[in-house]
């Protein structure tokens, strides 16, 4: 029988200042290999938490990208020091296949910022065994 397959979970990361940088890459979604919309895998970002660790101001920068195409989320947010900011704050949004969540700040200093990401990863074509 094949249902839909929804798992709930946390990302934990420590960005760098670095754009598109490994560290900073919060979830890729994965590709099903479908072609219809419906069969398609995607994930609803419900939280995403930003903590600045340092004695300073701290430039934020969250992006979404997908291949060629791009849309900030932050752009050079300044998070006060020692602060934890909820991005989302009660809203929400949907990733598509392939699309990469990537978060960086400005700061030299290693482990500057922590972030905690939580979504629902929806996979329409998985099979279970009931």
């Amino acid at each position: 029988m094949i249902l839909p397959s929804n798992t709930s979970t946390n990302r934990f990361a420590s960005p760098t200042n670095t754009e598109g940088a490994e560290a900073g890459r919060l979830i890729t979604v994965p590709t099903s290999g479908q072609s219809d919309d419906w069969k398609k895998n995607f994930a609803l970002i419900t939280s995403l938490l930003l903590c600045n660790k340092t004695s300073g101001n701290l430039a934020v920068s969250a992006k979404v990208v997908n291949g060629v195409t791009s849309a900030f989320i932050l752009n050079g947010l300044n998070l006060p020091p020692n602060v934890s900011y909820d991005v989302i704050d009660g809203n929400k949004f949907t990733l598509k296949e392939g699309d990469i969540l990537y978060v960086w700040h400005g700061s030299t200093s290693a482990n500057a910022l922590d972030t905690i990401l939580s979504y629902t990863l929806h996979r329409p074509l998985t099979t279970y065994d009931v």
